[in-house]
């Protein structure tokens, strides 16, 4: 299939599931019934949230203040600017394409070749999906009933444990781009430069990775308690359904339609689906994309304001 008609049938698509959720939210009473869960939500609870995420983001700036020898030591607002603005393009940009941000102010901003920018972002993210897939195994992959549950548990375990092989297999691969001279094999010791080679960085980029989903999660799953009125735990699901969402390779900018089919899809197996339950899924996802633009956009000026000083 030709690059350009796959990109038409991939946008096709994006346009068919936002269009979906359109006509779902008409169909849950439009506009009003989404603002009509936050009369319940207490405005505390909200900065409680906004905080939160704001927390996460600081704790991935410093993943990367960590993980990566070339940023310069006191250098982690730099990094949080990152994220933040790379975050943000994530969200505008369709199928995950902002990630291409990464790599580019890495070595704008410390002289992070692009290669090794990149390997250091597929670190992170590979980090990210371990601890999406872990969550995956433990509260969505049971549901299924495709086998015993503690099938997935141990499959999860060792999922949770697969990080720590991570230097082994670095140094492994650095030793086999030693021996090799051609451009191929200095590609690919660039990217390996931003996998760590000790086993006290995995731990600390697991740790931090763990802290930051842990501390998203639980916000966003005490705002969505109140707002479709769930238990604690069933709320909790829906959280890491809407985030499980992000890995699918069909995502709309913004994941609009695909975060409330993750929040759903695991809300589901406890509470029957309705009208007031989507409308409480949007206006979750709503306020997770309001904050990360608003930050994103903040970081944004705060660049502008610095460049204009600078000169």
């Amino acid at each position: 299939m030709k690059p350009a008609l796959k990109r038409l049938l991939l946008w096709a698509a994006q346009a068919l599931v936002l269009a979906a959720l359109l006509w779902l939210i008409h169909k849950a009473g439009g506009p009003g019934a989404l603002a009509a869960p936050w009369r319940q939500v207490p405005p505390t609870l909200v900065a409680l949230v906004c905080v939160a995420q704001m927390a996460s983001y600081g704790l991935r700036a410093l993943r990367i203040y960590w993980a990566e020898p070339s940023v310069p030591r006191g250098a982690w607002a730099a990094c949080l600017r990152l994220i933040l603005l790379n975050n943000a393009l994530n969200l505008l940009l369709p199928a995950r394409t902002g990630e291409a941000s990464f790599p580019l102010l890495m070595q704008r901003w410390f002289g992070v070749p692009l290669a090794q920018g990149t390997g250091t972002l597929l670190w992170l993210r590979l980090l990210d999906l371990n601890v999406l897939a872990v969550l995956g195994l433990v509260f969505f992959m049971p549901t299924l009933r495709l086998a015993p549950a503690t099938l997935w548990l141990v499959l999860a375990a060792i999922a949770a444990l697969a990080p720590l092989s991570a230097p082994a297999l670095n140094r492994q691969g650095l030793r086999r781009t030693a021996n090799g001279t051609g451009k191929a094999s200095r590609l690919l010791a660039q990217l390996l430069a931003g996998v760590p080679l000790g086993l006290r960085q995995v731990m600390i980029d697991l740790l931090l990775t763990w802290s930051a989903w842990a501390i998203k999660l639980a916000a966003l799953a005490a705002v969505f308690a109140v707002l479709a009125a769930l238990p604690a735990g069933v709320a909790l699901l829906g959280t890491i359904g809407g985030d499980l969402s992000t890995v699918l390779p069909l995502h709309m900018p913004g994941g609009f339609g695909t975060y409330e089919a993750g929040v759903l899809a695991l809300v589901a197996t406890s509470e029957q689906p309705s009208a007031e339950l989507l409308a409480a899924a949007v206006s979750l996802h709503l306020l997770v994309l309001g904050i990360a633009l608003l930050a994103g956009g903040v970081a944004w000026l705060t660049g502008a304001a610095v460049r204009k000083s600078a000169s």
